[in-house]
């Protein structure tokens, strides 16, 4: 692929060195690892929690590397032998150009699929793999990454750390086996850390949905704003992602939880609620705890299924949603 048709997929530009015949320059690979240069790769560098990415420059050209993207001056880098021979790109955030790039890589997989996004700090990982196994019960072709694994047609792949989302190039090259593998949908756990460092940026989700948003990870966001305005990154990408034809954008809170009053004012075009209270357009009532399954009644205004969590069936005919009642959708 041409660096032109790279740089094109960049939300914003600095500067760029290396005149006019940067366009043309053929790239092989794009990677923020210096280890996995090889020669005609687009090296991304970018200041991290513990190491800066501009360090290892000068092993990513000896490596072959024919282009770098940046966040520092070139000026503060114009000790770097080789680096005056390759188009340089100077951007405002290397981990979001990474995402960018990545995506345009792999041909932007995520605007083939119907994206659902699940944050929150509990019970991420679990509603992920329920919306999965809905979606497959359905007859839904869907695949999954979660911080456990990623679940693509027959395959399941080890994410790595188990704690965290993947990296944006892991996320960009496992959506593209979605698509190569028929997938329909991608159910995709967005944690804090991986909606601050952009490793979800490009995704373009339809669908972000919210557990709930407890203190934690405060060494990391330093403050319990700075952690709730990672998890709201989630429903604000929905107005700024790509638009699918057909596929509104559609933001799914937890009425109960403290997020409420911050989420409930991002934009969508369809506003979902849920949990125990009234205000909530989808509530469980009459919950009943048994040593075999925990049993209540599910309330969509104005039908009621009854569930059992050890026994769920998904109901043989369609439920509609009301569309109507502003207390219940809002546009």
């Amino acid at each position: 692929m041409q660096l032109g048709r790279l740089i094109a997929a960049l939300p914003e530009v600095r500067q760029i060195i290396g005149g006019d015949a940067f366009q043309a320059v053929e790239i092989t690979a794009v990677t923020a690892d210096s280890r996995q240069v090889h020669p005609g790769a687009l090296f991304v560098a970018y200041e991290g929690v513990n190491v800066d990415g501009h360090d290892f420059i000068g092993e990513a050209l000896s490596r072959g590397a024919v282009a770098v993207v940046g966040e520092k001056d070139p000026m503060e880098l114009r000790d770097l032998a080789g680096l005056a021979s390759v188009p340089y790109i100077r951007v405002p955030d290397g981990r979001r150009a990474l995402a960018h790039l990545s995506a345009a890589w792999h041909g932007y997989p995520a605007r083939r699929l119907r994206m659902i996004g699940i944050t929150g700090t509990d019970g991420k990982t679990t509603v992920v793999h329920l919306i999965h196994a809905v979606l497959a019960a359905a007859g839904r072709k869907a695949g999954m990454i979660s911080t456990v694994k990623a679940h693509i047609g027959d395959e399941s792949y080890d994410t790595g750390l188990h704690t965290t989302t993947p990296d944006a190039p892991d996320v960009q090259a496992y959506l593209a086996r979605m698509v190569a593998a028929g997938s329909e949908y991608c159910v995709l756990e967005a944690t804090s850390h991986g909606l601050a460092q952009h490793r979800v940026a490009a995704c373009d989700f339809d669908v972000a949905v919210v557990t709930n948003i407890t203190h934690e990870h405060l060494d990391f966001h330093g403050s319990h704003d700075a952690y709730v305005a990672a998890k709201a990154l989630l429903f604000e990408s929905l107005s700024r992602g790509h638009r699918k034809p057909g596929v509104p954008k559609v933001a799914i809170l937890n009425a109960d939880d403290s997020s409420f009053e911050r989420l409930r004012h991002i934009p969508a075009d369809v506003q979902l609620t849920y949990g125990l209270s009234e205000i909530a357009a989808v509530r469980a009532v009459e919950i009943r705890y048994t040593p075999s399954a925990t049993q209540f009644i599910v309330e969509v205004h104005p039908t009621a299924i009854e569930l059992q969590a050890s026994t769920f069936q998904p109901p043989t005919s369609n439920l509609q949603l009301p569309t109507s009642d502003p207390a219940h959708r809002r546009v």
